[in-house]
């Protein structure tokens, strides 16, 4: 009668697999009580998590200063007759597009917290300690050569996949981060921060509209500290021009920004999700080694 069990070789070889097996369980077992591994991700996640917000928060102040620049409004009386125009409207496609650009960077501040909770929780006592009481019970009957179920085995990894997926993937997906995207991440980080060298120059008709009105060319976050007095002007042509060279820069700034979305959506869904896949194959092939099924 076949059982579905796994049961140690027969062979000369058998001493050296058990003393083996011995090792790889007590480093298992170490690397769950010491920690080394949740500590180096709780690092990298926490380090994420305050790039992101450093992103969102320039994409927030973007967000509402434009907003403000699209209710600017010039009054004028041509022919004794009140007219109102709004030429900040020009700008909503845009602001639409920083606004969902900040919901993103939003959804991956909140994916790093949850990763940080889940390591919290797959590292808690309770779990390092079902998980050692699995090593051991699979390492004695091996050692004493009693076949065990493969549903044990399956088990068993599934036990240390809850323990060490988190922070086995974090700290991947930081490794990959730092190898691939640091550079090009602090790249777009510091042309959004800068004042100048975030944009390019404006365009020859707003350049010439700023020129006409008076103001020499300024840059992205020079405009921005601006807008709130624009409200104060009366002049319709300058007023447009102030709008095309902001919407000029605007169009240098979502770039970056959406580089930046890119970035953080590769090292907060795509790697951990690569890495805990790669995981989950990994222990299948390992923890159920090949035996003699009786």
């Amino acid at each position: 009668m076949k059982h579905d069990t796994i049961t140690p070789e027969p062979g000369s070889r058998r001493p050296v697999l058990h003393w083996l097996l011995l090792a790889v369980a007590a480093v298992v077992v170490a690397l769950a009580w010491l920690k080394p591994l949740d500590q180096g991700a709780e690092n990298h996640l926490k380090a994420g998590l305050k790039r992101a917000l450093a992103t969102y928060a320039v994409a927030r102040t973007i967000n509402g200063v434009v907003s403000v620049a699209q209710e600017t409004g010039v009054s004028v009386q041509p022919g004794g007759v009140g007219m109102t125009f709004a030429p900040g409207q020009l700008l909503d496609p845009i602001n639409d597009l920083v606004e969902q650009v900040s919901s993103v960077m939003l959804a991956v501040s909140v994916s790093f917290g949850i990763q940080l909770l889940l390591l919290h929780l797959g590292g808690s006592a309770l779990v390092s300690a079902v998980m050692t009481a699995a090593v051991l019970t699979c390492v004695v009957l091996w050692w004493r050569r009693t076949p065990i179920p493969r549903w044990a085995w399956r088990l068993l990894a599934a036990i240390v996949f809850i323990r060490f997926a988190v922070p086995l993937a974090a700290s991947g997906s930081e490794m990959a981060y730092q190898s691939a995207m640091a550079n090009e991440y602090a790249a777009a980080q510091a042309e959004l921060e800068g004042s100048q060298a975030a944009t390019p120059p404006a365009s020859p008709a707003s350049a010439g509209a700023a020129g006409s009105a008076g103001s020499p060319a300024q840059g992205f976050w020079d405009i921005l500290k601006a807008v709130p007095k624009w409200s104060e002007s009366k002049d319709d042509a300058r007023e447009r021009g102030r709008i095309e060279q902001l919407k000029d820069r605007l169009d240098a700034v979502v770039e970056h920004l959406i580089r930046l979305v890119a970035i953080f959506v590769v090292q907060t869904v795509l790697l951990p999700l690569l890495f805990v896949g790669l995981l989950g194959r990994l222990l299948l092939a390992l923890v159920a080694p090949r035996g003699r099924q009786t």
